[in-house]
Order: C-alpha cells, then sequence, then structure tokens
C-alpha cells in the first residue's frame, strides 16, 4: 500500500479544502488537526466522511505526540492559529501553534525524506519591508524581510511564519528534507471560519451593521478553490523555493466591502474605522512565478468567489 499524505491543521479553512481536493484525486491522507476552532467537530466530521482519508487528532506542539506519525510520501503543513484577531487577543498561543509544530515535524520527517515538505508562509512576512522601507508593491518573493517592532503583537503571527521559513531551509540545508514554501496571500472563500475581513464583514452585515476597518487598505485575494490547486503545483515542482501565492488583482477593502453588499442585495453607509495596528497599507504579490506553475488565467474572479462565500455564510446559522 502507497505511504499517505500529511495534511497538517486538516480541520482548518485550507487545510480541510486541501484534503478534500486531494481525496477527490484518490489520494490517501491522513489528516492531523487538535480541533481549536469553533467549528472543528463539524469539520472533523466531514473530514472523516472523505473516502481515503483517515483523521487523527493531535497536538502537534507536543514532540512525542509527533514522533508517533508514520511515514508519508508528502507533508503539507499548514497547522498554525491564524485570524488576525488571534495575533491581539491571543498572541502567545498564536506563537507557540504556528512555530512548535513546524520544528516537531521536521524533526519528525528529516530523515525520512518524504518527497516534499510544504510550507505555509504567510505575506505577512512582508509587512515589516513594504511599511517601513517602501517596497515596492506588488511584491517578489525576494524581498528583504524583517520586523519593525517585536512589542506590536500582531508580529505573533508574522514573526512565526518567518521562523518556519528559515526552519524548514535550515532543515534542508543540515538533512536534506526538501522544503518548499508557498506565501499565502489572502485566501478567501466557504467555512473560512472568523476573524477575517470578509466573513467579519459579512457578519457584522447580516445584522445590518456595515462597519469596515482599514476602508483604504488594499489586498490581493484568492479564492481557496485555486489557493489549494497551487499549492499541490508549488509542492510538486518548486523544492527548494519560496513562491507566492495569491491573485492577481489588488482591491481597496472599501470596494470589497461594496462588492460583499452589491451581491448580497444590501444597501445602507459604510461606516469606516481605523486599521489595526500594525496592519500593513498595501500587500499585493508579485505572482510571476506561480504564473510558470498553474493557470492564473483560470482563477475564480474575486466577484464569483464572493457570491460563493456569501451562499455558505448566508445559509449558516445566525
Amino acid at each position: 500500500m502507497t505511504k499517505p499524505l500529511l495534511v497538517t491543521g486538516a480541520a482548518g479553512f485550507l487545510g480541510f479544502h486541501l484534503t478534500r481536493l486531494l481525496a477527490e484525486r484518490g489520494e490517501r491522507v491522513l489528516a492531523v488537526d487538535l480541533g481549536v476552532h469553533a467549528n472543528a467537530e463539524a469539520q472533523f466530521a466531514r473530514l472523516a466522511a472523505l473516502a481515503g482519508v483517515e483523521v487523527v487528532r493531535m497536538d502537534l506542539n507536543d514532540p512525542a505526540a509527533v514522533s508517533t506519525l508514520p511515514s508519508v510520501a508528502g507533508v503539507y503543513h499548514l497547522a498554525a492559529l491564524n485570524g488576525t484577531q488571534n495575533f491581539y487577543d491571543q498572541p502567545w498561543n498564536t506563537l507557540r501553534h504556528s512555530t512548535i509544530p513546524t520544528l516537531a515535524l521536521l524533526d519528525r520527517f528529516a530523515d525520512d525524506h518524504p518527497a516534499f515538505f510544504f510550507y505555509a508562509g504567510s505575506s505577512e512576512s512582508y509587512a515589516s519591508t513594504v511599511t517601513t522601507f517602501g517596497w515596492p508593491v506588488p511584491t517578489a518573493e525576494e524581498v528583504p524581510l524583517s520586523i519593525d517592532d517585536p512589542k506590536n503583537v500582531r508580529w505573533s503571527y508574522g514573526a512565526s511564519k518567518l521562523h518556519g521559513e528559515i526552519a524548514c531551509f535550515a532543515a534542508q540545508a543540515q538533512t536534506g528534507i526538501p522544503v518548499v514554501v508557498g506565501r499565502f496571500h489572502n485566501a478567501y472563500g466557504p467555512r473560512m471560519g472568523v476573524h477575517h475581513v470578509i466573513p467579519d464583514f459579512i457578519n457584522r452585515a447580516k445584522k445590518g451593521v456595515y462597519e469596515l476597518y482599514g476602508s483604504t487598505q488594499t489586498r490581493s485575494f484568492i479564492y481557496v478553490d485555486d489557493a489549494v490547486r497551487a499549492v499541490i503545483d508549488v509542492a510538486a515542482h518548486a523544492v527548494g523555493e519560496v513562491v507566492n501565492i495569491g491573485g492577481p488583482t489588488e482591491i481597496s477593502m472599501l470596494e470589497l466591502a461594496r462588492v460583499i453588499m452589491e451581491e448580497a442585495g444590501w444597501t445602507g453607509r459604510i461606516t469606516e474605522h481605523p486599521a489595526p495596528a500594525g496592519s500593513v497599507a498595501r500587500r499585493a504579490p508579485d505572482i510571476t512565478r506561480l504564473r510558470e506553475l498553474v493557470d492564473v488565467e483560470a482563477f475564480v474572479p474575486l466577484r464569483e468567489g464572493i457570491r460563493r462565500t456569501l451562499a455558505d455564510y448566508l445559509s449558516a446559522a445566525g
């Protein structure tokens, strides 16, 4: 029997959709998650219903537990404590869940040498260089990375993801484990959870409250189906590299909110608030390398992706 593929954070947003896609392609998947998200139990049930998927509830902060994982064909390491509000409300938990598991997994598989060890990086790592030094946007993978203020707890996530990249390439240099980093830029879609700009705005708007934070800021978004297909291609064809995983279009948060309201049929005045401290004014990826690996022109347009996301959030209770 062939070895399974390992997906960590499988009950999370990207992890679930990646596991689903791999299962649809006939792959065996070992789906690992601790289950810290509010909808984790429902996600575990959905994962267990997928053909070829074995669900394992595990605390990846426990190296002894990680050491019991079997040999696998490849690793997709997506586990982390994400969600912007968590960076401020749970900075220590965010840092722990976004650093220790990476070290434990690299230790576990350093001698096993799976075909790849894909690490989910983040565009948050670019924030300081773009803001402090005025680095060009869209931003390429080769940008120098920096941390402007370690006292700002928002860095509990961005610095942790940067730490993970360094850990991956250090492990590769010393042990030969084939690592690849995908730096995600605002993936969105159904079952995204909360504490992200799109679901937060939708959940407020469902109650007739049209509030927006950081309205003049810009971001680039990628629909979740496109993001997880990109993960598979990047893991397979870009070992040893860092590759931006994001969409081609930069949009302001105010324009994004207007698209959401138009697609939902909502009308009203949007109340604008300042962005959270440390939130970068512009963020969009240079996807030159990604275009060489995937068909970016076939990506789901933002308006269509918002339509699909709304259908999920508006059908949910509450």
